[in-house]
Order: C-alpha cells, then structure tokens, then sequence
C-alpha cells in the first residue's frame, strides 16, 4: 500500500518538465532574430539609395549635349546658301581692278572667313589659266545676316600688258569660278574677256574677303 501510494508522487515530476518547455517558449526572442535578418534588407535599402546617385549620370549627357546645341551664334557660309556678282572691272596702270561680291541669300546667318578661290573659266566649263595667287591682306571674319554681303578684291593684268605675247597666252574666257572659303563646290560668275592663260604667268590675284 505504501509502495502504490509513492508511484502517484512520481507523477507531478514530469509537469515540471512541461514547464520548461513553456519556457522555450521564450523562442519568441526569435522573433527579433528574423527581425535581425530584416537588418541586412535595410542595408540593401540604401544601395538602391546609391543608385539613386547614378541619376546624376543623367546630367552629364545632358552636358555633353549642350557644346553640339546653339552654342555656335551661326555658321560658315554654304556655297548653296550664297550668290556672286563681280563689280563692273576698272582698268588702271596696266591693271584691271574688280570686286567680286558675295550676298548671303539664305535664311540664317552665316559667316566668312579667308580667300576665296578664283579662276577664270573657258568655254564648256574647262579652267583657262592659273588660279588667283592670294594677295596680302588682313583675315578677318564677316558675319552675314540674311541679305547681308561680303566682299573681295580682284586685280589682272589689262590684256597682255608687260608680259612677253608668247608667255601671256592670250585666251578669252567666259567668266569666273569662285570658291567661297572653306568650301568646295562653286559658283559661276559670268565674264567674257581675255586674259594671260599661259602656264608661268600668275596675274590674277584675290584678297581676303572683307565686310561688303
């Protein structure tokens, strides 16, 4: 009897076990161990901040676009946008003297700069003669709104004048081919004289295109 009354007392023993396992229930300080797992999302947080800098990637494109944007006031007179006279040649000392004019017809401004090449011109389009050899002159830059003009001078020698007939090569020619400067198509101008067409003779000259 005594014996069957201490196999009860046992028993109460393994609620305190059950009670410990409650106090594993303090696993809920696991809770704030994914809420430490959460901590590296955060520090993720702020890379996609510093990406975020990488916007400002996008105004150095936007500098890069503002040297090709309307930095340049205007631009170099096209031979398309331009049209060319010649003044009416004046004979003087063995020389005859002309202006040839340029006038922007276009519809933007534009600019000159330097020589224009010349060169008398024959019939069917064939050069007659030398080049204009470039006078000393002062290089400057002309700006030509719509309508505006520029101009250089000519200067040849009047017929043969001092050379030797033989060297002159007198030729008759049809007008001029002009090259505005920098470019390299033509315009024509219309100019029916005779002029020294032989290979060593480089009477022809033209100076610096001026404000007209």
């Amino acid at each position: 009897m005594t014996a069957c009354s201490s196999s009860p007392s046992p028993a109460p023993p393994p609620s305190v076990p059950a009670t410990a396992p409650s106090s594993a229930a303090g696993s809920p300080p696991a809770t704030p161990a994914p809420s430490r797992t959460s901590g590296p999302p955060s520090t993720s947080t702020p890379a996609p901040s510093s990406g975020a800098g990488s916007p400002s990637a996008t105004p150095s494109p936007t500098g890069s676009v503002r040297p090709t944007g309307p930095g340049r006031p205007s631009r170099e007179c096209a031979t398309g946008g331009l049209s060319a006279t010649l003044t009416r040649p004046e004979p003087a000392a063995g020389s005859i003297y002309a202006t040839l004019v340029f006038t922007n017809r276009s519809t933007v401004t534009c600019t000159m700069t330097g020589y224009p090449g010349v060169s008398y011109v024959a019939r069917k389009g064939v050069q007659s003669g030398n080049a204009a050899v470039r006078e000393p002159g002062t290089i400057t830059t002309v700006t030509l709104p719509p309508g505006g003009r520029a101009e250089a001078r000519l200067r040849d020698a009047n017929g043969i004048s001092g050379y030797d007939p033989a060297q002159c090569e007198l030729s008759p020619a049809e007008g001029l081919r002009i090259y505005p400067p920098d470019r390299t198509a033509a315009l024509f101008v219309p100019w029916k004289t005779e002029h020294c067409a032989g290979p060593t003779v480089h009477s022809l000259t033209v100076g610096p295109v001026r404000p007209g």
